[in-house]
């Protein structure tokens, strides 16, 4: 494996500073999963960091810098103190030369191990007997910890539902006596959140335990029966959402697509002609389709899109002598579907006397 976040802490240590790796890849590596979630921490300011490399991007406000490296964006962050939150947020920070501070700001006690360039793995708050025991717990009080921070909530939900811990019990009485926190998380944190969760195979943890303790309005998610996938997407054509999620334009149209195919509960030759490979086998693994058997079809199609059919569209016009607009589509759309469903040869002569047939008018002007 490319230890390049190694260079990173001894190219800090080099300039004077120190520098750990911390949280998430610290946790995964005692459970032994393989993790690229980097975040490294250290004394150094964005200014002193700004001097070692010359391709970061600031954010001083929050102490924090990122840094491109071999194609990996890393966040480095400077020990601080956050001395007031908004909107989820730090507006005001202090910084510290202090590790043990630092890792006091942080959320659970399970992401507050370290580990140093040498590769030793550093435990100040004693986060690694959490891991062991498969527990999650906050560093603060938990009223605290999700006031300052609503997304928090879900950050505990989806750790506990992915690595299959258990929530201590005072995060869950306070969770489940505060249902109105998780109103607060903001929209955009909120999608990014069940986005990294859904990533997983672990979607139907969640979705149960939500369930169970009735937190689904404030979550703005519902199932009934479903299916995990091996995409994001696929999730998210399964639930009915109730709020307004910021999706953008492309997942809209993906989720749209894939919605229609399982409410017909099955998949057309015309289905993976019009949506595309991607679109059916999501909507396959959901309605637990032969995938091998979708793609032997899709691929012989006898044609993928309309520049595959063997008559131009100025050669229809000029053989029917119309113009091109509305007429000229629909006999487009009734060509496709001919030809899609075998029952008509994707053949120029063919196609031709497909177009002089009386019975294409009925076809053409019907829809």
């Amino acid at each position: 494996m490319d230890k390049y976040y190694l260079e990173i802490l001894k190219k800090i240590e080099e300039n004077g500073f120190v520098a750990y790796i911390v949280g998430g890849f610290v946790r995964d590596k005692i459970l032994g999963i393989n993790s690229k979630d980097i975040d490294i921490i250290t004394n150094a300011t964005p200014k002193d960091l700004k001097r070692i490399w010359k391709n970061i991007k600031t954010y001083e406000e929050y102490g924090a810098v990122k840094l491109q490296i071999k194609n990996h964006i890393i966040d480095i962050t400077t020990f601080r103190k956050e001395l007031s939150y908004k909107n989820g947020k730090p507006n005001s920070i202090l910084y510290i030369n202090s590790l043990e501070e630092d890792l006091k700001r942080r959320d659970f006690l399970m992401n507050t191990l370290c580990m140093d360039s040498d590769e030793n793995i550093i435990d100040l708050l004693d986060g690694k007997n959490d891991i062991e025991n498969k527990i999650i717990r906050t560093i603060k009080d938990p009223k605290i910890e999700f006031e300052e921070d609503p997304s928090r909530i879900l950050r505990a939900l989806r750790f506990m539902s992915t690595l299959d811990f258990k929530l201590d019990d005072i995060i869950l009485n306070y969770i489940l006596s505060h249902k109105e926190t998780l109103n607060k998380i903001n929209i955009t944190k909120r999608k990014e959140e069940l986005d990294k969760l859904f990533k997983t195979k672990k979607v139907s943890n969640f979705l149960t335990f939500i369930k169970k303790y009735n937190l689904e309005n404030q979550i703005g998610i519902k199932s009934n029966n479903f299916v995990e996938t091996n995409t994001v997407i696929g999730v998210w054509s399964q639930l009915e959402l109730t709020i307004d999620f910021p999706f953008n334009k492309q997942e809209k149209e993906q989720i749209k697509k894939i919605k229609r195919i399982i409410k017909n509960k099955k998949i057309t030759k015309m289905d993976l002609y019009k949506e595309g490979n991607f679109i059916c086998n999501v909507a396959a693994e959901i309605l637990k389709i032969d995938s091998k058997e979708l793609n032997l079809i899709y691929t012989n199609l006898p044609i993928k899109g309309i520049i595959d059919i063997e008559i131009n569209c100025e050669e229809i016009c000029n053989l029917l002598n119309i113009k091109p607009g509305k007429e000229l589509g629909l006999i487009l759309k009734s060509l496709e579907k001919e030809i899609i469903e075998g029952k008509l040869q994707n053949k120029k002569k063919d196609i031709i006397k497909w177009l002089k047939d009386s019975e294409v008018e009925y076809v053409r002007f019907k829809e």
